[in-house]
């Protein structure tokens, strides 16, 4: 196995804590399905659990302090679910590009649109997915379409009682002057 085949197991074992669980009960079983020569094992099973575990925990929370900056909108929406949902989100997805905690916020914001959270939370991570999408790729206009009034959340006033109308909001790049509108 080359380097970069142990540091991309490596990876999967910091940010995959079913993987790590199994890894350690059964390292031979899970190296071999990874192709990794029995030295290889034995040098991955040598860092001891609690360290591999302490890392783990480490990267973990740095990429949610960072994926919090990106969209603190979200953050507010979700309140004391933030934390857990981006744990469990964390597990199933690891960013590969150079752009990680970009990538990590736009999946994050993938994720809740997909799951069991709020319209509100899920009108506030399409929003702020296509804003990140705008400014993070640099492009010359983006657009979303949303199913409630996200504006409260915008302001310092955030209503739980959103009201349920279709809005739009649109990033344009003019030259070197950008424009958002809310609709």
């Amino acid at each position: 196995m080359s380097l970069k085949e142990q540091q991309n197991l490596l990876a999967r074992l910091y940010t995959d804590s079913e993987l790590r669980e199994d890894f350690f009960a059964e390292p031979d079983k899970i190296g071999l399905d990874f192709d990794l020569t029995r030295n290889e094992i034995a040098e991955i099973v040598e860092i001891a659990p609690q360290e591999l575990e302490f890392f783990a925990e480490s990267l973990f929370w740095k990429r949610l302090r960072e994926a919090e900056k990106f969209i603190p909108l979200t953050v507010k929406a979700l309140n004391q679910d933030f934390h857990p949902l981006f744990r469990q989100f964390s597990q199933i997805f690891n960013p590969q590009s150079v752009k990680k905690h970009l990538e990590d916020a736009l999946e994050f914001c993938r994720f809740l649109q997909k799951g069991e959270v709020s319209e509100i939370a899920q009108n506030i991570a399409v929003f702020e997915k296509t804003k990140l999408e705008f400014f993070g790729y640099g492009k010359r206009i983006a657009f979303c379409k949303l199913t409630c009034d996200i504006k409260p959340f915008l302001t310092e006033d955030c209503a739980e009682d959103v009201k349920r109308k279709r809005k739009f909001a649109v990033w344009i790049k003019l030259g070197n002057k950008i424009r958002h509108f809310y609709i």
